[in-house]
């Protein structure tokens, strides 16, 4: 099918002459002069224009064909619908025609959109250049992968979206009513999309080979033996999938780094790709994610920044350009980023860091507010008031945990050596030894308070993800303090409202960075704890408790009734709020005996053995 001509008509509004197009395809136009010169629609080549004029505006983002023709709507320049008449002088920036298939009914044609001409400015008007629309594949149906890709699809309707992975039980979850993550308002943008342009598939190989953009999500774990073991990143899984993309793909592709890795990943990726290209070619981009898990939705639709890293050639620009312009679509300009590919490799990694160190350094903080009897919470305040440091992050703790903080670091320290930098990586390796610290230092308050032993006592832990608002228990400060109570011989009861039994002892069974393995790879059936229980009830976990371990800040465990919970656990009753969601006092009026991180020791806990 041949395009159709396009140039200024006399009147100067814009025309689409008739252009050897046949059946029920329509060629759409728009004027774009100043004054009353209506568009002049494009004609059937059976003849029989479409009434009415469209819409004078900028850029059309629907169409609709009603009773009284074609118009346009969703516009970023409004002119006046029917007539092709603009407001003001200022001549358009951007124009757009659209091909479509025209339905006799009232609805968008959006979904009908086959091919888009624009143009960038009046000059060009009259030289279209033809644009695929864009299919997007995302390999890896996880934590980021699926919401980010939920969000592309609903700020890009006329985008397909394909996530894929190798797990049958997860797909068919994220195709469910259950979907496998926990993550507020997810649910309703999967709704929204699902089944309109956004799939979930195992049918891996076919959607990467159809794809324009892919998407790597896969984990990318510490290694736990050989080279680097403890500290670099086991990148098994962006090689495989690097090959299959290799192996699949029968067309030109922008492969894109999502998942953290380290720098210069993207250049062993693309020497993968080029020696198995088959005369393709691939263009390998860095787009990190920078989400918190609990607002991960929010932070997708109001991002602080979107950054894109891409080769600085011609081709590479390209690249970047076409990603860009999928965020485009609702993040404004300003916050997209462009770089090399190395800095936006090195700023996700960076930008972990220095969030860990700030936790870690407010943590070693509350440990000498215990010691002095000061307040971390002031003092945190008193130092975030300063604009230069600010208050984010400055919430003690019994330490940080989640998927990326601890195996980012080790990544930075490991490179940091492999560059001849061991300053550097102690340094940074210090922020993790905070941590394991405060959590140690938990577990030794606990046991020390409890005279000395919590040997076949029943403690409660409230919450065991990492954080609250989601169901994440990747590196949780829970597995750490649960493990040390154990150790002691504790009988363990766990209330979490977001996480399964399941997961709870498989987390509490697996070695150390074992979890961040495909499920697959993961043991089948690790030996269940056995002096550890979970309940559905908070109130249940805590009957008959000797102590009360706060390890997760859910809301729900502010408004609990805690003269009840009192009134049913074995005296003297402890709480551990490692946390800091609880009053202290208020506690101590019911009769606890309370241990909040870096707030003023309860009287009791100065005379029991310190802690170090």
């Amino acid at each position: 099918m041949r395009g159709p001509g396009v140039g200024p008509d006399a009147d100067g509004g814009g025309a689409c002459s008739e252009g050897g197009l046949s059946g029920d395809t329509k060629a759409v136009g728009e004027s774009y002069d100043s004054g009353d010169g209506s568009g002049e629609n494009g004609r059937v080549a059976r003849g029989g224009g479409v009434g009415g004029g469209v819409a004078g505006i900028g850029v059309i983002q629907e169409l609709y064909l009603g009773p009284d023709g074609l118009r346009g709507g969703g516009s970023r320049e409004q002119g006046d619908e029917g007539s092709g008449r603009r407001h003001g002088p200022a001549s358009l920036t951007k124009l757009l025609f659209a091909i479509t298939i025209l339905e006799g009914r009232e609805a968008p044609l959006e979904p009908s959109i086959r091919w888009i001409w624009f143009f960038s400015d009046l000059d060009s008007f009259t030289t279209a250049q033809k644009l695929k629309m864009v299919k997007i594949c995302c390999l890896g149906a996880g934590y980021v992968g699926g919401p980010t890709m939920a969000v592309i699809a609903l700020k890009c309707p006329s985008v397909e979206v394909v996530v894929v992975d190798i797990s049958v039980a997860r797909i068919a979850a994220w195709n469910s009513d259950q979907l496998p993550i926990y993550e507020p308002g997810l649910d309703d943008v999967v709704k929204q999309c699902r089944g309109r342009n956004l799939f979930f598939s195992t049918e891996i190989e076919k959607h990467i080979g159809q794809a324009d953009i892919v998407f790597v999500s896969v984990n990318t774990p510490t290694k736990t033996r050989g080279l680097g073991a403890g500290k670099a990143a086991d990148l098994t899984y962006w090689e495989s999938a690097a090959r299959m993309i290799a192996d699949v793909a029968k067309s030109d592709k922008i492969v894109v780094e999502k998942s953290t890795v380290p720098v210069k990943t993207a250049e062993a990726i693309e020497k993968i790709l080029i020696h198995n290209s088959r005369g393709i070619n691939f263009q390998i981009l860095s787009n990190p994610e920078f989400l918190a898990e609990g607002t991960a939705i929010q932070d997708l639709f109001n991002p602080d920044r979107v950054l894109i890293g891409g080769r600085e050639t011609p081709e590479g620009k390209k690249a970047v350009q076409v990603l860009k312009q999928v965020y485009a679509n609702w993040v404004s300009e300003d916050r997209i980023i462009t770089t090399n590919l190395w800095s936006a490799e090195l700023s996700k990694l960076a930008a972990n860091a220095f969030l860990a160190q700030r936790i870690s350094s407010v943590n070693a903080i509350s440990a000498l507010c215990e010691a002095t009897g000061a307040d971390v919470a002031e003092v945190a305040y008193s130092v975030g008031k300063d604009t230069r440091i600010g208050p984010k992050f400055l919430s003690a703790s019994v330490g940080f945990g989640g998927s990326c903080f601890q195996k980012d670091i080790l990544s930075l320290v490991y490179i940091c050596e492999c560059n001849g930098l061991p300053e550097v990586a102690s340094y940074w390796k210090d922020v993790i030894k905070v941590n394991d610290y405060q959590k140690s230092r938990f577990v030794n308050r606990v046991v020390s308070s409890m005279f000395n032993t919590v040997s076949e006592k029943k403690i409660a832990v409230l919450g065991f993800a990492f954080k609250k608002d989601t169901g994440d228990t990747r590196e949780t400060p829970a597995i750490d303090v649960c493990k040390g109570l154990l150790g002691d011989k504790a009988k363990i009861s766990i209330y979490d409202p977001q996480v399964s039994e399941e997961q709870i002892q498989r987390d509490l069974a697996l070695k150390k960075f074992d979890w961040d393995h495909p499920v697959h790879l993961q043991p089948t059936s690790p030996t269940a704890v056995k002096q550890v229980t979970v309940t559905w009830d908070a109130y249940e976990a805590t009957k008959g408790a000797h102590g009360v371990c706060i390890l997760t800040e859910w809301d729900e465990f502010r408004k609990l009734d805690y003269v009840k919970i009192y009134e049913n656990m074995q005296k003297p009753a402890f709480i551990f709020d490692g946390r800091n969601v609880i009053d202290p006092q208020k506690l101590r009026e019911i009769g606890f005996i309370v241990f909040s991180i870096g707030k003023p020791l309860d009287p009791w806990l100065k005379d029991m053995p310190a802690v170090v």
